[in-house]
């Protein structure tokens, strides 16, 4: 177990998860994804069941922030660009939510939909729980490297169907109100992509 792994475990294990859909997401898998048994335990595989785990600051500033790791679309990065956000930020009064979403090179149909159809649906969860969390919905996004992919595809096809609405909640503006990229793979085409990423986002 890396170093530091065992305060990981603890500080994400206490955090909320706030679950995204009820019963199965969209495009039931053919095969149930199944956790890497050889990567750093920091590095999320196997993602059956999305979420967002919530992080509130010890004083709010109103304000929220979703934060969206990466891992080249093969795993998510929970540690590094997801726990270690949240402590800053939570630390500045945001409440963070860090997006765990789906891979799409685990089987799951439609595969380039479906991290954006998690990341819609997170923004949505978010602004319609805006009065039990304490804050506006003006929610910002940061994505790094693949996250931030995903995160450009929030701000440029935020709006546009990838999943059917199930509730209320997917009445509401999936756009965040302003973004951050960190490092993101902007383009799915050489010489500016990440080969890995779109790979395994498009197969």
């Amino acid at each position: 177990i890396p170093q530091g792994a065992g305060q990981w475990s603890a500080a994400w294990l206490e955090a909320p998860a706030l679950p995204l859909w009820e019963g199965q997401p969209p495009g039931a898998p053919k095969v149930a994804p199944s956790k890497s048994a050889t990567l750093d335990p920091t590095f999320i595989t196997g993602v059956i069941r999305p979420e967002i785990r919530v992080f509130r600051p010890q004083k709010g500033n109103g304000r929220a922030l979703l934060a969206i790791p990466g891992g080249a679309y093969n795993f998510v990065s929970s540690r590094n660009e997801g726990l270690d956000v949240a402590r800053v930020f939570t630390g500045l009064g945001y409440t963070v939510f860090v997006l765990v979403y789906r891979l799409p090179g685990e089987g799951w149909a439609d595969r380039w939909d479906v991290p954006l159809q998690d990341a819609q649906r997170a923004m949505r969860l978010i602004r319609s729980r805006a009065e039990h969390f304490g804050i506006d919905r003006s929610v910002a996004v940061v994505g790094f490297s693949a996250g931030g992919h995903l995160a450009a595809s929030l701000i440029t096809s935020g709006r546009h169907a990838v999943y059917e609405a199930r509730d209320a909640a997917d009445e509401l503006d999936p756009v965040p109100s302003c973004a951050g990229l960190i490092y993101p793979v902007i383009a799915v085409t050489p010489p500016y992509t990440h080969a890995l990423s779109a790979q395994t986002l498009l197969g």
